[in-house]
């Protein structure tokens, strides 16, 4: 199978299940930056001539963009027939709008592969809506991480037929199991300080928690517009001594403090322009861990996280009753303990990376001989 990956950032640190599907999956060739990737591997361009100039580009596509997409559309035709491409691996809705009609004509099948915002945002949904259908009716498939999303495509009038749900995998063996339960009092929450991670309501919860539990610390890893936000609110609540704003960590350091922590925390939320998550790879790094989870009913969490069982899982935006959950926990190291393992079996069972690969892998072979 001849296969092309296109995604949006090559370097993005927020975006591992995209790096794992390159990784894994192998492709003969990829195509990065923007909703209309344009540099392969290498970074070389697809385009010839004057558009290989980035301010003729860029000018080009900001003042006469259809145009622009015509240009596009004939530069990344002749590099899938250059390369031979047997597949299309279109990451996130947006991308594959637009190789929708070259794939079409090029008889190549099209998977598409929707992660988050581009299923759930509500101004992406009113621009691309229309788009949307017309590339569902062209894509081979259109893959989504939970059943959360399914139902929200659905709802949109893609066929229920066109959709599978294969959530990301998690890399066992990066992540080895502790045992929560002898660490010391501490949560740790990773992830990008942003609107639909909600980090001012896990602040919050933790207040409540260190009111209770006077030895409680709180680790929080990740970057993101919400930092001075939330380095406010610490300040404000006097948390300062309790709270460690971490900033972006690599995985090996994430892997390293999730071993030393008790119970991981996440409030995830849908933000008021109706942003949300796919599911979380943070949730099934924790999981995997061997750490019980206190999060939220939320999109692919509440298939990641089985309440009751590998953790709490409260309603978006109750962070009292989630520190309540977390003060429970900490009050019960025997339960700290079944749950942390829950977890991570849970992992093993449902989303070790070998196992969900293949799967969308299988998902890409049927598109080709489908076709």
């Amino acid at each position: 199978m001849r296969l092309l990956i296109a995604f949006t950032q090559p370097y993005s640190y927020s975006e591992t299940f995209i790096h794992n599907q390159v990784k894994y999956l192998e492709p003969v060739a990829t195509l990065t930056n923007g909703w209309m990737p344009f540099q392969d591997a290498n970074r070389k361009s697809i385009f010839n001539g004057l558009f290989m100039v980035d301010v003729i580009r860029g000018a080009c596509k900001k003042y006469f963009p259809a145009f622009y997409f015509q240009q596009y559309q004939k530069a990344l035709k002749n590099f899938l027939v250059k390369q031979k491409i047997e597949v299309v691996l279109a990451e996130y809705g947006i991308t594959a709008c637009n190789f929708s009609e070259v794939c079409e004509s090029l008889q190549i099948p099209l998977v598409a592969h929707f992660h988050g915002f581009d299923a759930y945002e509500y101004k992406t949904i009113e621009n691309y809506k229309a788009r949307y259908l017309a590339m569902a009716q062209k894509a081979a498939k259109i893959i989504v991480v939970s059943e959360d999303m399914r139902n929200a495509l659905m709802q949109l009038g893609i066929s229920a037929d066109k959709i599978v749900n294969n959530p990301y995998g998690v890399e066992l063996e990066n992540f080895q199991t502790t045992l929560p339960a002898q660490n010391a009092n501490q949560l740790i929450s990773v992830g990008r300080l942003t609107g639909k991670k909600a980090p001012q309501l896990v602040i919050r919860s933790f207040a409540l928690v260190k009111e209770k539990i006077k030895d409680a610390t709180l680790m929080m890893i990740g970057g993101g517009e919400l930092q001075k936000e939330c380095a406010d609110l610490i300040q404000e609540l006097n948390l300062q001594d309790s709270v460690t704003l971490a900033g972006v960590k690599t995985p090996a350091e994430i892997s390293a403090y999730l071993k030393k922590s008790k119970i991981f925390v996440q409030h995830s939320l849908r933000t008021a322009s109706g942003d949300s998550e796919g599911t979380p790879n943070t949730i099934l790094e924790a999981s995997a861990t061997g750490l019980p989870i206190v999060s939220t009913k939320h999109a692919g969490i509440r298939e990641a996280v089985v309440d009751g069982q590998t953790g709490y899982l409260v309603e978006e935006g109750e962070y009292e009753i989630m520190a309540q959950k977390i003060i429970d926990l900490l009050g019960n190291p025997e339960l700290v303990a079944s749950m942390g393992a829950a977890a991570r079996k849970h992992m093993e069972q449902h989303y070790e990376m070998s196992f969900r690969i293949q799967s969308l892998k299988n998902i890409l072979i049927a598109a080709q001989h489908a076709n």
